[in-house]
């Protein structure tokens, strides 16, 4: 009975994961591209804006630079004011040392999201420009994509 018990722990917590969710979410900042992965497979390439200072990491608010670093998903925001938000755990222990040793405010509400609301067309002003205040942006069809491929807890590799 006690290697049932023990079996049926280990068995639990693994088939609570979602079979149709990624396991990681992988940026390239200097190739503008999002990667979802799933058991070590890119399921979805997409094509993403970043903060307008883009180079570099993000170590200040009001930098407007978009951190590099591992961060996950901590909150799903269907509400937000730009279309479906993905919020990351920026910043992360790390982060909040550094900005502690250099007296400053390192921000938050880091996320992956669409675009603000407005029409079809003046979306495409958006393609190809980084204008975010130094979080990820995707075209609303990709973000609703990767919205259904992620749940909270869902890990974040942001490369330079």
């Amino acid at each position: 009975m006690k290697n049932f018990i023990l079996i049926c722990l280990f068995i639990i917590p693994f088939s609570s994961y979602s079979k149709d969710k990624i396991d990681i979410i992988i940026v390239k900042k200097s190739e503008r591209v999002l990667y979802a992965i799933k058991d070590d497979k890119v399921i979805k390439k997409y094509n993403i804006a970043l903060g307008k200072n883009p180079n570099g990491h993000k170590k200040v608010e009001g930098d407007k630079k978009t951190p590099e670093g591992y961060y996950f998903i901590d909150g799903k925001n269907a509400k937000s004011k730009f279309f479906l938000s993905l919020h990351t755990s920026y910043p992360n222990f790390h982060d909040k040392q550094i900005a502690l040793k250099n007296k400053v405010n390192p921000g938050e509400h880091i996320a992956i999201h669409g675009l603000p609301p407005l029409n079809l067309l003046a979306q495409y002003l958006f393609d190809g420009a980084d204008w975010t205040d130094g979080c990820i942006a995707l075209n609303n069809s990709d973000m609703k994509e990767l919205w259904d491929l992620t749940e909270e807890g869902t890990q974040i590799l942001i490369r330079p």
